[in-house]
């Protein structure tokens, strides 16, 4: 028995560590989880905020002859025309106005734009949308047969094309037949109307802008 009341001990058993210590090393603790939680919750934020703030969508150039359908009531028909504006829309995707042969103007979304093709040097003025588009229309009233490849010539390129590990352009695809199908745009849009053609659709199928053998 001890005495002295100087000489008493009040430490804590043998085995345990001070009570001090263990509040210290469970406010270190909590102080870390609390910094880790802020850290993944500005990370959570900026994630969010990045993904809201999405580069804007490529845009078709002013000038570029396309074809584009009318929307929901007339998917089904292509129409021809002139790009004259084009504007990016942060939330809403591309937006576009298209001056037809006739002279009529159309505001399109991107989802209606079936195919694009090189803008022609022809076009000065929107005005001249009639004119660029005449050589265009002639191509789109031809049937699939008159559009200079006969039936037997695609299916050699079918054969061909089957042997790609990747979808090709219609440049790819008719250029092993002649290279001179496809030196214009105007060629371009021939062999475009001939790949998504009846015809066409027998041995190829469409993926975005390129073809896949079927």
């Amino acid at each position: 028995e001890c005495r002295n009341p100087m000489f008493v001990f009040v430490g804590a058993p043998l085995g345990f560590a001070p009570l001090v210590s263990i509040s210290t090393r469970t406010s270190s603790y909590s102080l870390h989880r609390s910094a880790v939680e802020y850290s993944l919750r500005r990370s959570a934020v900026f994630l969010k905020e990045a993904s809201d703030e999405a580069e804007p969508p490529s845009l078709h150039g002013v000038g570029s002859i396309c074809e584009f359908d009318e929307g929901k009531q007339g998917h089904a028909r292509g129409l021809l025309g002139v790009i004259i504006k084009a504007e990016s829309k942060a939330k809403g995707g591309a937006r576009y106005e298209v001056l037809d042969a006739d002279g009529r103007t159309h505001p399109i979304k991107a989802a209606q734009v079936r195919a694009t093709f090189a803008a022609s040097k022809k076009l000065k003025d929107p005005l001249d949308a009639p004119l660029v588009l005449a050589d265009y229309v002639r191509v789109a009233e031809k049937a699939p047969t008159e559009l200079g490849v006969e039936p037997e010539m695609l299916e050699v390129a079918w054969e061909l094309a089957s042997e790609a590990d990747a979808p090709l352009s219609a440049k790819q695809i008719l250029g092993v037949i002649d290279e001179a199908l496809c030196a214009s745009p105007v060629q371009l849009f021939a062999a475009y109307r001939l790949l998504t053609s009846e015809v066409g659709r027998v041995f190829f199928k469409a993926i975005g802008d390129k073809y896949k053998a079927e």
